[in-house]
Parts: C-alpha cells; structure tokens; sequence
C-alpha cells in the first residue's frame, strides 16, 4: 500500500472551513483507512500515533478538546500528554464507528466456517476482507485455530446418531423439501455474514497453477473437521451439512449412507453366510447393487472394485407385488437345505469362529476407526474420522445402543438377544432410540412377524413399555403401528398424518415393506434413492394384504395383552389438529385414530383395497380392551382440510361418531369392496359401543373341551344366557393353569357374541390364507365382507361365510379366542378342523416358532399391582 495515496489532492479536501465535530465526518473514510491499512514498511499496520501525526500534518487536523499551540507547552512532556489525549479521541471515534482492527472470536469463527465451506485448493484468508476494508491478520487467525484444534475434545455421542443416516445425499437432500427464498436444502444456515467478503482465487490469480491450500488454510480446514464431528456425533444433522459446501455435503452423506448399509447387512445377516470381515465395501456394494454368486471367487473379487454395482437401469423397475408371509408352528424342526444365493438359506456360522468372540457393537467402532465400509479415503472427507474413533473408544457404552438399533431395524432377533446376553443390561440411551416405536416402524410380516416385538418385550422389565410408550415426536407405540399401515397401503402424505415428520418428508421405516418384497439392502430400494427419490413410490405398494394384518394383529397382542401393558385408550399423537377459530387442541383415541387410517385405505388406498385388514385391527383392539364409547373432543373438517375460518366445528365424538361424520360425497367415490368394509367396521363399532343386543343368538362353539391339557375350558359358560347384559364382568371359561383369563389374569374383556365369533373368523383367514398369484383374490372363498355386512346390519340372520356354515373352525370361546396351549397366538392346526391352509409355499414362507406369549406373561406383574 502507498501512503501517497491518502494525501489531500486540494486545499478543499482538508474541509478546513468544516466545524470541528463535522470535520471528522468528512475526514473518516481518509483516517479509517489509514488506521487499518498497511502503509508502514514490510506490510506493517499504521501505529495510532502515526495516523494522529499524518492527520496533522497533511490535513491539519488536531484532534484535542482543548488546543494548545506546541510553542506555549514549555517541554516535551507537555506535547506527549497532547498527543495522547489525540490517540484517546481517535479511539474515541473508531468505537462509534464500530472500527477495531482486533478480529474478535467470533469473527474468526465465521470466518473460519465460511472458508471451511469452500474447497477450492488456493482459498485462504488472503481472500477475506472484514468490512470496512478490514484485511484478516494471520498471525490471530493462527494462534486461535492452533489453539482451539490443541483444546479440541470429541464431543459425548448422542445415542443411535451413526446408525441414522439412512439416505444417500440426492434422495435425503429431496426429503427436506426447498423453500422459494432458499437454495436447496440448506441455503438458510449455512450463509456468510454480510459484513464477511470473500474473493474468489481464479479472480485474485488467473492463469496460475493452483498451490495447494496455505498453511493457515490447512488449519482452517482441520478445525472445522473438528467441528464438523462434533455436530454429527451430536445428531445435528442439518447444521453438519450446512457447514458443507456442496461437494463436501454430497461426499459426506454418502459416507455416512455407506455405514449405515454397511451396518445394516453385516447386522440382518449376522450369524449366516459371509463373516463381518468379509462384508468389505466392495461386497456390499456388489450384494446391494446387483447380483453375484457369492460363492465364486471371481464375484468375490469383482466385487473389491469401486466399479463393482454402477447404475446401468435406463428406468426404475419395481418389486414384485406378491408377498411374502410367516407362519407360525408349534416348533421348527426342519433344516433348509443351503442356497448360496438366497440368503434366507445361508449357512450358519460355525460356532468355534474366531469371529464370534468380536461383539456386533465392537466391529461396528473397527468399521469407523478403519473407515473399512467406504471406498471414500478418510482424508477426502469434510470430518475428522479420527475424532470421530476417539469418541467411540471414550465410550464405546452408547455405541451399544447404535448396535441394539441397527439389529432392531435389521430384523436380526438372534443378534439382538446375542446383544443382550453379552452384559445381561440394556445399554445407555437405549430409552432415545425408541426401541418399540423402532420396531413397529420396521415391521416385517414377511420374515418375522411379531418376534422382534415379543422379542424386546422379553428382554426389557415388564412395566419399561407402560412409562415409554411416547417418543420423541409424542407419537405412542399403537401411532407406530398406524404409521406403518399407511406408509405401506396408502399415498396419504406424511406431513399431513403427522407435523412432526415435517422435515424430513417421509414415513419411518419405508426403506422396509411390511409385507418382506423389499429392505434397505434391496438393489431395487438402494437404486431408488441413488436415483434421488426419498419415498418409496404409489405403485409399489399394493393393498392391506394378509401378511400385514397379521405382524400387525400379533405385536399389538404381544404389547397389550400383556399384564403390564400400557394403556390401550392412550390419547393418539397422530391427526392432531387444532381448531383455527379458538385454538383448542383436538386429539384422537385410537379407534378413532383407526377410523382415520380406514378412510385413507379407503380414499387413497392401493386397487383391490377390501378393509378386511383395518377390520381385523379394530376386532384385536376390542378383543384386548379398547373402548368404543371412548369419547374426544376432534373435528372431522378439521381433519379432511375442510373447515372454515372463524368457526368451530369441534365437538366430543366416538369412532362410530366420527365415521358417520365422513361427508357422502366422499365415500360415494370410494370402490364397492371400500363402502362395504367401511360400513362392516361401522357396524363393529357400534356393536362394540353398545355392547351387543340381547336379542340375538349366540353364535359362538358348544364349549367343547380344549385340545390341550393345561388349557382348561369351562363348558358352562359359553351357554349363560345373561352374558350379554354385563359383557365385562361375566366369565366365559378362558383358563390356563388355574388363572381365569379375563377376571383374574390378563383382564381381557368378555363380550359380545358376535364380535366373539368375528374374532374367530378373523384369525381363521390370516392364519390360512394369501394371496398366491396376482390374479387371486386379496379374500379367500371362505370369508365375505358382503356377507358380513348383512349379518351386522340385520338382513341376514346368520354369518353366511363356509368358515362358519361348514364348521371348518375349531372350538372357541364366547369372545373368539381359541381353545389352545397359547390362546392368544394360536397356530394354523389349533384353529382348522382339517389342513386347508394355501400358503405351503416355501421359497415365500418363513416358519417361526410359536411365541408362547401366555407362559411369559406368568412372572409379568401389573405396575399398578406392585
């Protein structure tokens, strides 16, 4: 800089003839300048004393309160008292004018994030000026950057943040939507303060070879590594990707993306098949992506390569739109016979491996200490994997609870347990990953049914779920459940089911079907979202089939049959609306909840929609004590974005309420099967609410004695005439080693013959049919809804179906549970009188054993019974 250039070009510019005060207006531009320039020799800063002289001597500016000619103060000290009260104004006026040539921290950390954001090689703070024409001095800027990397510490990790990034960048840039006024996704956060400006490097030196970062620069991008780790093992997802620019964004989600698959394979097929360190990143690219023999050594090596799975699909082809389904035996006693490429029949580990001593939660910590799941180098990634190692060994305990979620999402019931047994205790931070509320979103009727539910249900204390039964989002266990019918059978968008899904705009769980056609390892779902789409499309899905219906039926069983349940009338978190005239909060019971999910089955549902599935829902609920004279404040419009402004449309309904509430115009354009299985749940509801009519006949059994020899079934009850007019007090002989089931035990309701009857029925058809072909019936020829429509309506006098015509069922009581070992999970052989099951089809059917949910529940105490 040449101080020539700051001298007056005329007597004008002086503004000698100016007022004093107004003088240093009119002179600012000159002295700020001045004071923040570097006009002294080799670069130097202008001391304060130099700009007071220069200021003196070219303009004729003395800057003193009382000016006192050098002539009259008699010595030196005098004029060095002068000049110092001179200073003092000068800094008088850089304080009002907000000039400081001192950067303050927290400009050095904006400026230290908004370099990080840029990757290009010359970047440094050469290119950063602070306004007004303020430059970065590098000697502070070096001392704080070393200083905070040398005070660094890795932050305590929230649990379950490395099992969560389940998107790759384009599909999880999609979910968080695009705001008008901002850059997509993260323009808001990650902006540079106005007062920051920085030069691009091919404008400051074109033509020239790039450099390479500087050192200062070097410091720059390790300290905001550091932070950048910090934000991530802190679950602040959204701030760590608006650090980035985009390039590091895109490189940095598809790393994490790379562990979470990573974690997920090696935990759904943990125990079978290749050994976690023969899952390298290759192999689960190739295994995710496309097909290969995993036995050939030459796939095997094809698979090393970063080429291994490129995307060669012109289009996006679907799954399949058949199921797959379990069935539950009395015990598993076969062997399958081993498919090397089906992984439902890979072979076992052996049990003497070495590998087995290495826990799941430990060769997770290798992966992120090694970097072993990525094909990405640690170097070239905008965190420090370093710190991210050092914080899981500081306390590997919470990366227990990222095991437990991973195998809960995995589906892997033996790793779980295998989890468990290795410290006998549920790990830290195990209640923030929701294990239930985890499980129901990740629900797998085609694979395992209801075993992880009953699964955690064993592993935690009896009353855990009775105090967690809400997440995060307020959403209970039961939400779980519903969210899963809707994600899987509906186009009902999320934000409208729940606000708090928005951001992200997605359903939990939708990388797994309920039904077993897909998971987050399917080459067709992991092709999906590199493709950038983060929910699973319409035509994917398909209606509320079977396979469903049961996982569903069953781990609500599983949950609320329980002793120790919790409340099954919990208020939902689901639909909740507040009314734009008063404000009034306006929450749903379940069954409402239900009715809801019905009408969008109904409205949005999938072709071939029958309702039977939402029917079989609502049977279980009052079959395990759901009230239907439950009552809330709700309002239909509300619901449906129907109400009008300034005017409340609330008021206390039950389900029944709410479902003749539904405008006609809309059920009017719904399908023949949809208006017939609507007003089959309608009816239910109302039976239920009523608690049945006194002038009808029993449908249920004789009361024949039990198949089993500890279930003991009393004959006479099934025949009390005046059971319908106290439906909750009567007993209908359910016992099992003594205990009565509904009045001393499990305090099932006992009530309508009817809905007893229905019950049967219901579990009959899950328990014994699917559908084979895409041309078969979604209902078997052993089920109507028609015909159960006129039996609930009054037209029929009898349930017109062959189930119950033909006495194809066996014995069951009053209330509909069948008169087997274990009531409440019988299997396909304690309910048919003879084998007409169609779904011995073995390369789509998983056998598990019976659950024996009745002998575990015999040490469950009731909390309010302790």
């Amino acid at each position: 800089m040449d101080i020539n250039d700051l001298l007056p070009r005329s007597q004008d510019a002086k503004f000698l003839d100016v007022p004093y005060e107004e003088r240093w207006e009119c002179l600012k531009p000159t002295i700020v300048r001045l004071y923040m320039g570097k006009y002294r020799p080799n670069g130097k800063s202008t001391t304060m004393a130099q700009v007071v002289m220069f200021m003196r001597d070219n303009y004729l500016f003395h800057a003193v309160s009382v000016l006192i000619p050098l002539q009259y103060c008699g010595h030196l000290a005098q004029a060095y008292r002068i000049l110092l009260r001179s200073e003092n104004q000068y800094r008088h006026r850089f304080s009002k004018w907000g000039v400081r040539r001192r950067t303050v921290v927290d400009e050095k950390e904006q400026i230290t994030s908004a370099l990080g954001r840029r990757t290009h090689a010359e970047m440094s703070t050469s290119h950063v000026t602070l306004d007004p024409d303020k430059e970065v001095d590098k000697k502070q800027m070096k001392r704080y950057l070393n200083d905070q990397i040398r005070h660094h510490k890795a932050e305590p990790m929230s649990p379950g943040v490395f099992s969560s990034w389940n998107l790759p960048y384009g599909a999880y840039s999609k979910a968080l939507g695009k705001k008008s006024d901002q850059p997509s996704p993260f323009g808001g956060t990650g902006a540079t303060p106005s007062y920051l400006n920085i030069e691009s490097p091919e404008a400051a030196t074109p033509g020239r070879e790039a450099a390479g970062p500087s050192p200062t620069m070097q410091l720059v991008r390790q300290k905001v590594a550091l932070d950048r780790s910090s934000l991530f093992l802190q679950g602040r997802h959204l701030e760590l990707l608006a650090s980035c620019g985009k390039e590091d964004r895109i490189t940095l989600a598809n790393y994490l993306h790379d562990f979470y698959i990573h974690s997920f394979v090696v935990a759904k097929y943990w125990g079978r098949g290749p050994q976690m360190d023969q899952w390298t990143a290759g192999l689960v690219s190739a295994f995710t992506l496309g097909s290969f023999d995993i036995a050939s050594p030459a796939s095997l090596a094809s698979a090393m390569s970063p080429a291994a799975a490129p995307d060669r699909l012109d289009k996006l082809d679907g799954p399949t739109q058949l199921c797959r389904w379990s069935i539950h035996v009395p015990s598993v006693f076969y062997e399958e016979i081993p498919e090397e490429s089906d992984p439902h029949s890979w072979v076992a580990w052996p049990l003497d491996e070495e590998a087995l001593s290495m826990s799941f939660a430990e060769s997770m910590g290798r992966s992120i200490t090694n970097s072993t799941f990525s094909l990405t180098a640690p170097n070239d990634l905008p965190i420090s994997t370093e710190s991210l190692s050092q914080a899981v060994q500081q306390n590997p305990e919470l990366l227990r609870a990222d095991a437990w979620k991973v195998a809960i999402m995995a589906g892997n019931v033996d790793l779980l347990l295998r989890l468990h047994r290795e410290t006998k205790r549920l790990p830290d931070g195990i209640d923030e990953i929701y294990p239930f509320h985890l499980a129901a979103s990740f629900l797998d009727g085609g694979n395992t049914c209801c075993d992880m539910i009953i699964t955690l249900s064993s592993i935690f204390e009896s009353r855990y779920l009775f105090f967690h039964d809400r997440d995060d989002l307020g959403h209970t266990v039961l939400d779980s459940f519903m969210i899963t019918i809707l994600r899987s059978h509906t186009s009902v968008s999320p934000e409208h089911v729940s606000a708090r899904f928005n951001p992200p705009h997605r359903f939990p769980g939708e990388e797994k079907d309920i039904c077993g056609r897909w998971d987050a390892d399917s080459p067709v779902v992991r092709t999906l979202f590199r493709h950038g789409y983060a929910r699973v499309p319409t035509k994917w899905k398909h209606a509320f089939c079977h396979t469903a219906a049961q996982a569903i039926c069953h781990s609500v069983i599983a949950i609320w049959g329980s002793p120790a349940s919790p409340p099954i009338d919990a208020l939902s978190g689901l639909f909740v609306r507040r009314c734009n005239s008063c404000g009034l909060e306006l929450k749903l019971g379940p069954l409402h909840t239900l009715v809801v999910v019905a009408f969008y089955l109904a409205h949005l549902g999938m072709p071939g929609e029958t309702m039977f599935g939402a029917l079989a829902v609502l049977v279980c609920l009052l079959s395990l004590g759901a009230h239907a004279s439950l009552r809330t404040v709700i309002s239909v419009e509300d619901i449906l974005g129907r109400a009008k402004p300034g005017r409340c449309c609330h008021k206390p309904m039950d389900a029944s309420d709410l479902m003749r509430a539904v405008p006609h115009d809309l059920i009017a354009h719904w399908s023949t099967d949809c208006q017939t299985g609507w007003m089959c749940i309608l009816q239910v509801l109302l039976l239920a609410r009523h608690d049945g009519d006194p002038n009808l006949q029993q449908d249920a059994d004789s009361g024949q004695e039990s198949d089993s020899d500890e279930f003991e079934g009393n004959s006479n009850a099934d025949s009390e005439e005046d059971s319908h007019d106290a439906p909750q007090n009567h007993d209908c002989g359910l016992e099992w080693r003594g205990l009565r089931a509904h009045t001393e035990w499990l305090k099932l309701p006992c009530g309508n013959p009817k809905l007893g009857l229905l019950w049967a029925t219901i579990q009959v058809e899950l328990l014994t049919y699917r559908r084979i072909n895409t041309a078969d019936s979604w209902l078997s020829s052993r089920f109507s809804m028609g015909a159960l429509k006129a039996w609930l309506e009054g037209t029929s006098s009898e349930f017109h179906i062959p189930l119950v015509e033909g006495g194809m069922m066996r014995n069951h009581s009053l209330c509909g549970w069948f008169r087997c070992r274990d009531f409440v999970c019988p299997v396909a052989e304690e309910v048919c009188k003879e084998h007409f099951m169609n779904m011995d089809v073995y390369d789509r059917a998983t056998f598990l054993e019976r659950p024996g949910l009745i002998s575990g529940w015999l040490q469950v105490v009731a909390p309010d019974e302790e």
